[in-house]
C-alpha cells in the first residue's frame, strides 16, 4: 500500500543551470555522443563491445531445457506455483519479447535478438539506452522500439531546489496523454516526439550524484580517452611506416674509380634486381673488376622500435579492465603482472571471473530495466528472468534436489511436479522415498494396503511387485547423479 508523504524533498539533486532554454536537460560533457561513438569504432574497443553483444544475444530465446541459456517469465515470488492460466499468460509475455510486440506491426522489424543488440550497444558506448513503449488506451504495451539514446533529453522531474523554480516546458507536438511529459526527442535541433515516463524507457548503468550529471550515466569510454588516443597513435605510427616512410634501408658505398655512365648503368641493374616486394629479399649478384667493389651500410639493424608490443598490450588490457572483461574473451593477450590471478594459466577461470565482474552485472541491469519499464506496466505479478546465467547456481540447485531426494524430503514424483513434468498414474514407484531407512516404513505401510485391496492376486505376485518397487526406488539413489 502506497503512502502519501506530508512533505517534499528539499535537497537539490540536479543543477539548476543545467536546464536549457526550453526547460530540457542534456548531458554536460566535453565528449559528445558522436565523439563516443567514433571512439567505439576503434578496432580494440569495437572488439570488446561486439564480444559483449554476442554474449548477450545468446540469451534472446526460450531455453530448450532446464539450465539452458535464454529468458523466461515467472512469478516475482519464486515459491508461488503457476496455474495453467498463469503459465499461458507467461507464455504470451515471452512471445511479446521474442517478437518485440503483441501483433504483426509492419513497422516493427526487430526481433528480440536485434533489439537486445541495439540497446546493449548504446549502453556500452554512451551509458544510456532507451526504447519506446507503444501503449493502448488501456495502458497495454503493444510494441517496443529501440530509440537512439543520444537524441533523448530529460525534463526536470527530480527536485531542483526549494529556492529555484524551473522554467516550465511548453509542449510542441500533439501530445495529449494524461501523464506529464518526462522525455523529449530532439532530432536536428527540433523536437520530434514527447513522452511520458510510461511511454519511454531511459536507463543508465553508472549513475552519479554530481548535480550537473544527475540522471546521466558515465560511459566507460569517458575514462578511456587517453588510452584510445594511445591505441590510435600506436597503430597509426606502425601503419604509416609502410605508407609514408622515405628513409632508405642503408647507403651503398662504391670502392674504386667509376665514370658517371657506370653509376647509371649500375643503378638500373640494381633496381631491376631488387624492385618489387619479392625483390626486397633477392640476393643481387654483381661482376666487379679487381680492386673495385662496394660496401652496404644499413641504417636499421632490427625492427624492435617499430613493434610496441608491450605498450599496445598494456593499452588493450587497460581498455578491457575498464569494461570489466578478460582480454582472453576478446582475443587479446593478457598483460601479466607480478602477482594475482593473471599469472594463472587457467584461462577458463579468468573468463569466469571476468563474467562475474562485467557480464553478469550487465545482464542484471538489462533484466531490471525490462521489469521496471515493461513487465511492471502490464503484468506486475510477473518478472523477467535470465536462465542459465549462473552455472554454479544450477549446480547447487541440482545438488540440493539430490540431497532432498536421498534424505527422503522429496520423492521423484514431487521433483517432477516442481519441474512441470507429468507424473504417470501407474508409476507408483515415483512416490516411494529413495532413502534406505524410509523405504522400510513405506513398504510396511504399502504392503497391508495392497493385501486388503487384492482379491484374487497370489501372495507371491504381490511380493514380487513390492520387491520391484523397492528395486526401482533404490535405483533412484544409484542413478541420481545422471539426473
Amino acid at each position: 500500500m502506497e503512502s502519501t508523504p506530508s512533505k517534499k524533498a528539499k535537497s537539490a539533486v540536479i543543477l539548476p543551470t543545467s536546464l536549457g532554454v526550453g526547460g530540457t536537460r542534456t548531458k554536460q560533457n566535453m565528449l559528445s555522443y558522436s565523439t563516443l561513438r567514433n571512439m567505439a569504432k576503434v578496432p580494440a574497443i569495437a572488439a570488446i563491445i561486439n564480444t559483449r553483444l554476442n554474449q548477450v544475444a545468446r540469451f534472446s530465446r526460450r531455453p530448450r531445457f532446464e539450465g539452458d541459456l535464454g529468458f523466461k517469465i515467472g512469478f516475482k515470488n519464486p515459491q508461488q506455483k503457476m496455474s495453467k492460466a498463469a503459465q499461458q499468460r507467461a507464455f504470451q509475455l515471452e512471445e511479446f519479447f521474442l517478437k518485440t510486440g503483441s501483433w504483426s506491426n509492419p513497422q516493427r522489424n526487430d526481433n528480440f535478438n536485434q533489439f537486445l543488440r541495439r540497446i546493449t550497444r548504446d549502453t556500452l558506448t554512451l551509458d544510456a539506452m532507451s526504447w519506446e513503449n507503444v501503449l493502448t488506451r488501456a495502458g497495454e504495451v503493444t510494441d517496443i522500439f529501440a530509440v537512439d539514446a543520444a537524441t533523448i533529453e530529460l525534463l526536470p522531474t527530480a527536485p531542483v531546489s526549494a529556492a529555484y523554480t524551473a522554467p516550465e516546458y511548453q509542449k510542441t507536438t500533439d501530445y495529449n496523454e494524461p501523464d506529464p511529459i518526462t522525455y523529449v526527442q530532439r532530432v536536428e535541433g527540433r523536437i520530434a516526439a514527447e513522452y511520458s515516463r510510461k511511454e519511454l524507457a531511459y536507463c543508465i548503468r553508472n549513475p552519479r550524484t554530481e548535480l550537473e550529471y544527475s540522471d546521466f550515466g558515465m560511459s566507460e569510454l569517458e575514462n578511456l580517452v587517453e588510452i584510445v588516443t594511445g591505441i590510435i597513435n600506436g597503430v597509426r605510427y606502425n601503419t604509416s611506416y609502410f605508407s609514408y616512410n622515405s628513409l632508405p634501408q642503408g647507403v651503398l658505398e662504391f670502392i674504386g674509380k667509376y665514370d658517371e655512365e657506370d653509376f647509371e648503368a649500375f643503378a638500373r641493374h640494381w633496381q631491376n634486381l631488387t624492385s618489387g616486394a619479392q625483390g626486397k629479399w633477392a640476393v643481387p649478384v654483381m661482376g666487379m673488376e679487381e680492386g673495385s667493389g662496394f660496401k652496404f651500410t644499413p641504417f636499421k639493424s632490427s625492427n624492435q622500435d617499430m613493434q610496441f608490443n608491450e605498450f599496445l598490450e598494456f593499452l588493450f588490457n587497460i581498455s578491457c579492465a575498464v569494461y570489466q572483461i578478460d582480454p582472453n574473451e576478446v582475443g587479446f593477450k593478457s598483460w601479466t603482472s607480478s602477482s594475482g590471478m593473471s599469472q594463472s594459466d587457467n584461462t577458463a577461470e579468468k573468463i569466469d571471473s571476468s563474467k562475474d565482474k562485467g557480464f553478469v552485472p550487465l545482464m542484471h541491469f538489462l533484466s531490471d530495466a525490462f521489469n521496471q519499464n515493461i513487465i511492471d506496466l502490464i503484468a506486475p505479478e510477473f518478472a523477467f528472468y535470465w536462465t542459465g546465467l549462473d552455472d554454479e547456481e544450477e549446480k547447487r540447485k541440482a545438488e540440493r534436489l539430490k540431497d532432498d531426494v536421498n534424505m527422503g524430503i522429496l520423492t521423484v514424483a514431487e521433483v517432477r511436479e516442481q519441474r512441470g513434468l507429468p507424473v504417470p498414474a501407474d508409476a507408483k514407484w515415483m512416490h516411494a522415498p529413495a532413502n534406505a531407512v524410509l523405504i522400510q516404513a513405506y513398504m510396511a505401510q504399502v504392503q497391508p494396503e495392497a493385501e486388503n485391496t487384492a482379491d484374487d492376486d497370489p501372495e507371491d505376485d504381490l511380493s514380487d511387485k513390492n520387491e520391484e518397487d523397492l528395486e526401482k526406488s533404490l535405483d533412484i539413489v544409484i542413478s541420481w547423479g545422471d539426473y
